[in-house]
């Protein structure tokens, strides 16, 4: 079995423009925002990238959270993208997770301008995905694929493979109620074409 190269911060970010791109989406802008190691014994660490995403005329300023770890994600990493939209400038967070999420953090995220996908090898992607024989793996398969974050028909947690064009399943998860407060510094992009 061939070796996965290493998910370093340099790596992930590029990964995650990558999969956004493949969705549809146009990614510009994107600047470091912050950059944390987590101590022993969690090992991994979280890279956030300012950027602004938009697929057609919809556009916002996003604050991307990068989390390599091996505990699952729950509720407090969720709270933690959300409590850094506001710093960051922006309305709306995708955290992109190594790991399983906990049922709490779907649960945080629910309220809108968050969305949630899950980073696997892309051999395991291959085998869920029904895209062929599992064990047979085209030469053309990414070392690494994401997957958007969900609840199936019984509620509990589930994967999906992120393919191309399947932008709007994110966009539906940023959608935010229009800022009550003019003073804020944190308002969605314009539409581009509109006035």
């Amino acid at each position: 079995m061939l070796e996965l190269p290493e998910l370093t911060p340099e790596y992930f970010e590029i990964l995650v423009v990558r999969e956004l791109r493949k969705a549809g989406f146009d990614v510009s802008g994107v600047r470091l925002h912050r950059r944390s190691t987590f101590t022993e014994p969690e090992r991994g660490y979280l890279l956030e990238l300012a950027a602004v995403v938009s697929r057609g005329p919809w556009q916002r300023r996003a604050l991307i959270a990068c989390r390599r770890q091996e505990a699952p994600i729950g509720r407090a990493d969720v709270e933690s993208l959300r409590n850094h939209l506001k710093e960051a400038g922006a309305v709306a967070g995708i955290l992109f997770g190594t790991t399983a999420f906990e049922p709490d953090a779907l649960q945080a995220a629910g309220t809108g301008a968050l969305a949630l996908l899950r980073v696997t090898d892309g051999r395991t992607a291959f085998d869920t995905s029904g895209w062929g024989t599992p064990g047979h793996y085209p030469a053309w398969l990414p070392a690494y694929c994401a997957q958007t974050v969900g609840r199936d028909m019984l509620g509990q947690v589930r994967y999906q493979l992120l393919e191309a064009g399947q932008g709007d399943a994110i966009v539906n998860q940023l959608e935010v109620p229009a800022p009550t407060d003019p003073d804020s510094t944190a308002q969605p992009i314009k539409e581009r074409g509109s006035a």
